[in-house]
Order: structure tokens, then C-alpha cells, then sequence
């Protein structure tokens, strides 16, 4: 099973969310955009709407490898302050499966009480909030199940770590190839 999904709370940042996304289905990973809001239609940071592909209280967890929250506010708020999403993302770490967190959506796994036990980073200027095992100025640190990134700018390095984990290197290389990524992350 290689499916993911990203959850989507009003307020996320739209080059996290949406180039995990791309990146994914361009290396063949099913990935579920998904609406913690009740509604179908999100809206990003950036008044940018986007339909989710289903609503959280549609799906069944057991469909999913994996998840993705991207940073952004309100939308880490948001899948903060949701119970049902911390559940979730409890269960998936004591499940071994992938959690990864970007931005400030790290602060998610702080609330589930995650943090405490991997390595990980966040972005700059919220590691005060975070009680990591080990924080790590890295633009991706991977650290068992759990991948997290720093920021927008950080969004294609954290897709292609996603895909390496759930696809294997030679899909993310595949990718980083399409995606001239040799042009940039030198």
C-alpha cells in the first residue's frame, strides 16, 4: 500500500501542501487531499481554494501508509486544535507509520506528544515551542517514521524524502530528474 493523505485545515500554506501533492502523483504515490473542516472546498493561506478529494469523517484509516501536514496559519491551528486529527496522528506513529510534518506544522506533533521522542525540525523561530529530543537546523530531517521540514522554500526537498520513504530512491531521483531540481538544489 502506498497511499498517503495531507490534511487540509482552512488557512494552509498552498506550496507545501500542493507540491507534496504534485511530487507524490508524479512518482505514481496515491495521496488523499483531505478536509478537516466539514467542507469539501479548503481555503490557503493565500485565499487560493482548493477541493479536497474527501472530507476527514469520510475516510477510513486504514486505507493510508501515511500522512502529511503541511504549515500555514490558521491551518496548523487548526489540525492542532482537532482531536481527531491528533488521535490520528498518535496512532500513526505507535502504528510505525509515516508521519511529516512542514513549516510550522511541526507544532501538531508537540500537541500529540511526538516531539519529545524523534529528532526534528521546524520553522525558524518556533523551535522555543517545540521539546524535540534533538532540534536540527536541517532543511529535512528524517528520524524513524517521522519526516519534518522547515518552510515553503524547504517544500520540494521534503516532498522527494516523502517519496524516497514511501517509494524508494529510484522514484525520487525519477522525480527530482522531471522536476530540474538539479537546476536549483545544487
Amino acid at each position: 500500500m502506498r497511499k498517503l493523505m495531507i490534511l487540509l485545515g482552512n488557512g494552509y500554506e498552498e506550496i507545501e501542501a500542493l507540491t507534496v501533492v504534485d511530487f507524490c502523483r508524479r512518482a505514481g504515490v496515491e495521496i488523499d487531499m483531505v478536509s478537516i473542516t466539514g467542507d469539501i472546498n479548503t481555503i490557503g493561506d493565500h485565499k487560493i481554494v482548493i477541493k479536497a478529494d474527501k472530507k476527514l469523517e469520510d475516510i477510513a484509516l486504514t486505507d493510508y501508509m501515511g500522512l502529511v501536514t503541511p504549515g500555514g496559519m490558521p491551518g496548523t491551528k487548526m489540525l492542532k486544535e482537532n482531536s481527531k486529527v491528533i488521535d490520528i496522528i498518535k496512532e500513526f506513529y505507535n502504528d510505525k507509520k509515516l508521519i511529516a510534518s512542514i513549516c510550522a506544522s511541526p507544532m501538531v506533533l508537540e500537541e500529540a506528544k511526538i516531539a519529545e521522542k524523534i529528532e526534528g525540525t521546524i520553522y525558524p523561530g518556533l523551535e522555543s515551542e517545540m521539546n524535540f529530543k534533538k532540534f536540527l537546523e536541517e532543511p529535512v530531517v528524517k528520524y524513524e517514521n517521522v519526516i519534518t521540514s522547515r518552510g515553503p522554500a524547504t517544500a520540494p526537498l521534503f516532498a522527494y524524502e516523502i517519496i524516497k520513504y514511501v517509494a524508494g530512491e529510484k522514484a525520487a531521483e525519477e522525480v527530482k530528474s522531471a522536476t530540474l531540481a538539479e537546476l536549483v538544489f545544487k
